[in-house]
């Protein structure tokens, strides 16, 4: 039985209850009090049922079906705000409050357990990589040491200069990626100190400069100018910005604009890091920062991982938001402190 199948089977039985017990109110006698109270907890099951299987927004659906269902049976019996009338009012007040207390907590309940899961992931993942990339690296170095010392040996028109050029590209590429793994699994610490974060943003763009007029593509920053000082790693943050810069002029198409813009919300500082590209689909809006989850032929998968590790350590948080109609952003959020 597939994860979709049993999620309609749910949905199916809470429908059944909630029509269930609509009908047994609307073919219960008015004179029946007793049943009718009784028929109206039954009310709950369903509501509880919801908010455990789909958290708050499938308590709060079957709360407010309930509320549709019964609305009419309140006012097709209406004695003038009598104490049944009050009664019945106060048990859609309550079915609906509890929806959003059961929901809430459920929902909680689940990031929390899904946070937990990740981190305990994440440790193993980061205790694998480290073995692997330190087994790596010593043969690495002495395959690229090796090779750099022969091509000094070998002139430019010898065939075999091209051929130990591309073992040496692929050599630094492999470093990178053991470097990138290493980070990954080592604890991160930032050093913070308060200061601007608009020259942070200035002095990494100048690195992404390059790489972008190679491609063709622009790059544009919208700086607020009413930032205040906030407390920040400048090394570790401009690698996240340099990151986050690099993906977007590589997704975008030629011709098209980067935009790199910040802005100062109530309680945090928002960098925005906008593209062009063709977008990330839904199915994937949450698995790009899985480790080694990479679109790119030559990605490690690693570099958004490490951003959010970055942007994690500092307090912040790390969203994808569609920049529609075409492209994604990438938003930094950093709490002021």
């Amino acid at each position: 039985m597939n994860k979709e199948f049993r999620r309609k089977i749910k949905i199916g039985l809470i429908v059944i209850l909630v029509v269930l017990v609509s009908l047994l109110h609307y073919l219960t006698g008015e004179n029946q009090h007793y049943y009718h109270i009784f028929f109206i907890e039954l009310y709950f099951l369903p509501v509880v049922l919801a908010a455990f299987w789909f958290g708050l927004r499938g308590a709060l659906s079957t709360s407010l079906a309930i509320t549709a269902c019964f609305a009419p049976f309140i006012w097709g019996h209406w004695q003038n705000f009598s104490p049944y009338d009050f009664g019945r009012i106060l048990s859609v007040v309550l079915f609906n409050s509890s929806a959003v207390f059961i929901g809430a907590l459920r929902d909680r309940e689940k990031s929390a357990n899904k946070r937990l899961m990740q981190a305990e992931s994440l440790a193993a993942i980061g205790k694998s990589l480290a073995a692997v990339a330190h087994d790596m690296k010593t043969p690495l170095v002495a395959i690229g040491g090796f090779t750099r010392q022969v091509l000094k040996k070998i002139e430019k028109n010898d065939p075999a200069h091209d051929k130990l050029t591309l073992v040496l590209k692929e050599t630094v590429r492999m470093e990178s990626m053991i470097k990138n793994m290493l980070d990954f699994s080592r604890p991160l610490e930032v050093q913070l100190f308060h200061g601007g974060l608009n020259e942070i943003v200035e002095d990494s763009i100048a690195i992404v400069d390059e790489t972008a007029r190679k491609k063709a593509v622009t790059v544009e920053c919208i700086l607020s100018r009413d930032l205040p000082p906030v407390a920040f790693d400048a090394f570790r943050m401009k690698q996240v910005i340099v990151n986050l810069a690099m993906n977007a002029v590589e997704a975008s198409p030629e011709g098209e604009k980067v935009i790199i813009r910040t802005s100062n919300a109530t309680h945090e500082l928002i960098i925005d890091v906008v593209d062009c590209g063709s977008g990330i689909s839904l199915d994937h809006g949450t698995e790009v920062f899985d480790p080694f989850f990479t679109t790119k032929k030559e990605g490690t998968g690693l570099g958004l991982p490490i951003v959010q590790k970055i942007v994690e350590a500092h307090g912040g948080s790390l969203e994808v938001l569609d920049n529609s109609p075409i492209g994604t952003i990438f938003r930094v959020i950093l709490p002021k402190r």
